[in-house]
């Protein structure tokens, strides 16, 4: 359970929001955001923004593949996983992109995290589903998909560059 919940937001407007997020970097026309290009897009865009390769033998939090300090903007990511993410792993590219969401979530929107009185918390309060959910919706764009005439798990898997899971989770709510 999290120590935190954040303000409630719906996968409705994680949908927007990764629509504005792939148009403001240029992505909106392309299947598959190369998130390691994102990744120094967004530190020439956000001046409290960086980002980290740490070696993995330096890594300090075996239970983590990356991580983001919001306090000081940084994501801090596995160096074996940021060159999976750059050789086209659909799980590693999808880490990146939920650090990244975790980042534009609490560094860049309203969305205000609160201090969890212990309690359980609906999944659109909860930052992990919110930065997953925001994830998923910029790394498999809704509105390139909707166009599709019957999109299946392996086409996204390809067109979109993610993982088998990640591609059966996001065409699970297209359907909806």
């Amino acid at each position: 359970m999290s120590n935190y919940y954040a303000q409630a937001v719906s996968r409705e407007d994680m949908r927007q929001l990764a629509y504005l997020i792939r148009k403001k970097f240029g992505y909106l026309d392309i299947w598959s955001i190369p998130v390691e290009l994102l990744l120094d897009k967004m530190c020439v865009e956000f001046e409290d923004f960086s980002y980290e390769i740490i070696p993995d033998d330096e890594w300090d939090n075996p239970s983590a593949h990356a991580d983001t300090d919001v306090l000081s903007g940084t994501i801090r990511i596995r160096e074996s996983v940021y060159l999976r993410a750059c050789n086209g792993l659909g799980r590693d590219r999808m880490t990146i992109a939920h650090e990244i969401a975790h980042f534009i979530l609490i560094c860049l929107t309203d969305v205000k995290l609160y201090r969890s009185s212990g309690k359980p918390v609906p999944s659109y309060q909860d930052p992990e589903w919110q930065a997953k959910c925001l994830a998923g919706e910029l790394m498999v764009p809704y509105h390139k998909l909707i166009k599709l005439k019957n999109p299946t798990a392996a086409i996204i898997e390809i067109f979109c560059g993610v993982s088998s899971d990640a591609a059966n989770y996001q065409l699970k709510y297209l359907r909806r």
